[in-house]
Parts: structure tokens; sequence; C-alpha cells
């Protein structure tokens, strides 16, 4: 059946190729120099300069005056000598080094274990940086522990990280 269908179109499509490729050429090589050409028009040249001069005008009054160079420039720091030293930005990683492991709940006191650049142990809600634990980085202070939602928030630098198990 399917052999079928294949003949039936290579016969319907096979003499159609034939005809056209037997067929006269036409040509297509058109005239066009039988058009009119069209006419110019003369405009005078201070008619253009006045224009240009009102166009231009209203767009410099509709522009802000860009920044000095100097106080952009002061923002950024750049020019290091050696291009593949460490940066002197210190970034935040106290996401990366700082992970979370468990929570304990006790009588009085609510615990949470965690792992910090290597060193394990666990945390409670007095815990201070460099103070009274070498689990966190320094200077940063425990702010709540929660065992309900699993979150421990931590101030460093004035300001609120959030970490979850």
């Amino acid at each position: 059946m399917k052999n079928n269908k294949f003949n039936y179109y290579l016969l319907v499509i096979f003499p159609l190729l034939l005809l056209i490729s037997c067929s006269q050429k036409i040509n297509t090589d058109f005239d066009l120099s039988n058009l009119p050409k069209p006419k110019k028009v003369n405009t005078t040249k201070n008619d253009n300069k006045q224009s240009k001069n009102l166009i231009d005008k209203s767009y410099i009054s509709n522009l802000k005056p860009l920044k000095d160079r100097e106080k952009i420039l002061s923002k950024f720091k750049y020019g290091k000598k050696d291009p593949f030293s460490e940066s002197d930005i210190q970034l935040n990683n106290i996401y990366a080094d700082l992970k979370i492991t468990g929570f304990l709940n006790a009588q009085s006191k609510k615990y949470v274990f965690v792992n910090y650049l290597g060193n394990e142990g666990a945390v409670s809600e007095k815990s201070i940086g460099g103070v009274n634990s070498n689990l966190l980085p320094e200077g940063a202070k425990v702010i709540n522990i929660d065992n309900k939602k699993l979150e421990l928030t931590i101030n460093y630098k004035n300001e609120n990280f959030v970490f979850e198990l």
C-alpha cells in the first residue's frame, strides 16, 4: 500500500518537472528608462540652518548635564598593580563558611549544631564569635534560634543573616 502511494506521487511529480524544465524561458529584463525622474525641490540653505538650530536648541534644553569624571571615579577603586592578586575588598562569605547541621531544644536553652571553617560544635543564643565561641565569625552574635522553623538568625557587621536547615 505504501509502495503504491509512493509510485503515484512519483508519477505525478516526474512529468511536472519535465514540463517545467522544457518550457520557454521568460525574459525578466525590464527597461526602467521610460519612467519619469523625480523632480528636485530646491530649498534655501538658510531655512535648513534655522530649522536645525531650533531643533538642536530644543534637544539641548531637555538634556541633563553629565556628572564630572572625578566625582564618578572617586566612588570606584581601580588600578590594581597585579590583576591576579587578592582584592582589597573582603566579601561577606558567611553563607559559604557557616553550615547548620542540626537543632537541639534542651529544657532551658536552645542549641544549634554548626560547622564553621572545619570546626564543629553547638552555639546557643548567647554565643558571640571571637568572644565565647570559635564557631561563628568574629563579632557575629546569635540573635534568635527558632526550632519550629529550623532557622538561626545571626547579626554580623550590622546585618542580619538567616540560616535554615
